[in-house]
C-alpha cells in the first residue's frame, strides 16, 4: 500500500481509480491512454481559491485537469500575485517538476470548482517509456510550456502598460479563423496578474485598447474581432 502527499490531503492509491467517469477523460485523450491514467491516477476536487500544491513542495505527482480551471502563480514580493499559466479541462501541467521530481517552481490555485486526475510520478515516467501517446502529447505539452515562459518574459520585459495587456490578450485570444469573434473570459484581475500590473492600471489600459479599436468592450465583457490590430501594436 502507497501513502501518496499533496500539500495538506493525504489518499490511499491501492486499486484503479474507479470514481472517475472515463468519459470525463476520454474526450481529451484515447480510450486506451485514457484507461491506463485512470488505472493509476487518484481524482481529485478542490473548491475555489483552493490550493493543488505550493511553490517549493516536493512534485510526486503529475496532475491533469478533468473539469475547472487551475492557475499558477508566483509571488514575488508581499501582495503581489504573478499568473504565470492557466490551465483548463484536458490539460497537463506542472511537466517539468513532476519530470525530474524536484520541487513545484510556483503555487497551483483553484480559480474556480475543479477536478484534477493525479498521476503518481513513477507511473507518470512509466507511460512516457511505455505510451508513445503519452510521450507525444507531454513532449508537445512542453513545447507550448517554452512559448509560455518565452511570452511570459516578454510580457515582464516591455515598460508599456498598455503593451502588456495587449499580449496578455493576444495569448488569451489564441488562434482565431477568419471572421470568428473570440470572447474572453477572465476577469480583469486575472489579465492584471498575468500582466504584471495593478488591477486599476489594467482597467484604464483595456478602455484605451477598446477606445482606439483594438477590441470591443460589450455589457463588461471582453470581445477580440482580430488580432492584427493587437499584433501591430505590440511589435
Amino acid at each position: 500500500m502507497r501513502i501518496l502527499s499533496v500539500g495538506n490531503p493525504t489518499w490511499v492509491k491501492n486499486r484503479p481509480n474507479m470514481s472517475v467517469s472515463i468519459s470525463q477523460i476520454s474526450s481529451h485523450f484515447s480510450t486506451e491512454l485514457s484507461g491506463s491514467l485512470l488505472a493509476v491516477g487518484s481524482k481529485k476536487t478542490f473548491g475555489t481559491g483552493e490550493h493543488v500544491f505550493f511553490e517549493g513542495d516536493q512534485a510526486t505527482f503529475l496532475p491533469i485537469i478533468l473539469a475547472g480551471t487551475i492557475k499558477m502563480v508566483r509571488y514575488p514580493e508581499a501582495g503581489k500575485e504573478i499568473i504565470i499559466g492557466m490551465f483548463q479541462a484536458g490539460e497537463i501541467f506542472a511537466i517539468p517538476p513532476a519530470m525530474d521530481g524536484k520541487t513545484f517552481p510556483a503555487t497551483a490555485v483553484a480559480i474556480e470548482d475543479s477536478s484534477l486526475l493525479l498521476v503518481p510520478r513513477e507511473d507518470f515516467l512509466e507511460l512516457m517509456r511505455s505510451s508513445s501517446e503519452f510521450s507525444s502529447l507531454v513532449l508537445n505539452r512542453m513545447c507550448g510550456i517554452l512559448r509560455d515562459r518565452a511570452e511570459t518574459v516578454q510580457i515582464m520585459a516591455t515598460p508599456s502598460a498598455e503593451h502588456r495587456i495587449a499580449t496578455v490578450i493576444l495569448r488569451l485570444a489564441g488562434e482565431m479563423k477568419a471572421g470568428e469573434i473570440k470572447k474572453i473570459t477572465h476577469r480583469r484581475q486575472d489579465i492584471a496578474e498575468m500582466a504584471g500590473l495593478s488591477l486599476e492600471t489594467t482597467i484604464r489600459g483595456i478602455r484605451k485598447l477598446a477606445k482606439n479599436g483594438h477590441l470591443k468592450i460589450i455589457g463588461g465583457r471582453i470581445f477580440v474581432e482580430t488580432t492584427e490590430n493587437l499584433r501591430a501594436l505590440v511589435r
